[in-house]
């Protein structure tokens, strides 16, 4: 019983910070003068992603802390255990989702810059070439 009290309020303190964490990072981009507007709406949509599985984490915990309150017949615990399976399932998913959105967004991000630096390289070349063919 302790144990699960012990968790519930450590899951229920995790939820809040991260929610106050992704809430943060959101106002500073969204305030951000300097940030382009990809960025802005990638921002927007990491945030849309993160916050209801930050919920769900501090749902889990109460979902957890009611535990006991829970009648020990075969009915209902198993329908008690499968709600608690099913927000673990969904933590996961959307973390599987928001980590697989990230990463194409950074390869997108690094795919851009490479482009950038070979088109800089491309230009420095040129106008080696020129410098050199004027002497």
């Amino acid at each position: 019983m302790i144990a699960a009290f012990v968790i519930s309020l450590s899951l229920l303190g995790i939820s809040g910070l991260l929610i106050d964490s992704h809430r943060r990072a959101w106002q500073d981009a969204r305030d951000s003068a300097k940030l382009p507007e990809r960025d802005r709406r990638f921002a927007r949509a990491m945030y849309l992603r993160r916050m209801p599985a930050s919920a769900t984490i501090g749902l889990l915990g109460a979902g957890i802390a009611v535990g006991p309150l829970i009648p020990r017949e075969p009915l209902p615990m198993a329908m008690y255990l499968a709600t608690l399976l099913a927000a673990c399932a969904w933590i996961m998913l959307m973390a599987m989702l928001d980590m697989w959105i990230t990463r194409l967004h950074y390869q997108r991000l690094r795919t851009e810059h490479l482009a950038k630096q070979l088109d800089l390289a491309i230009e420095m070349a040129a106008m080696s070439e020129s410098a050199e063919a004027e002497r």
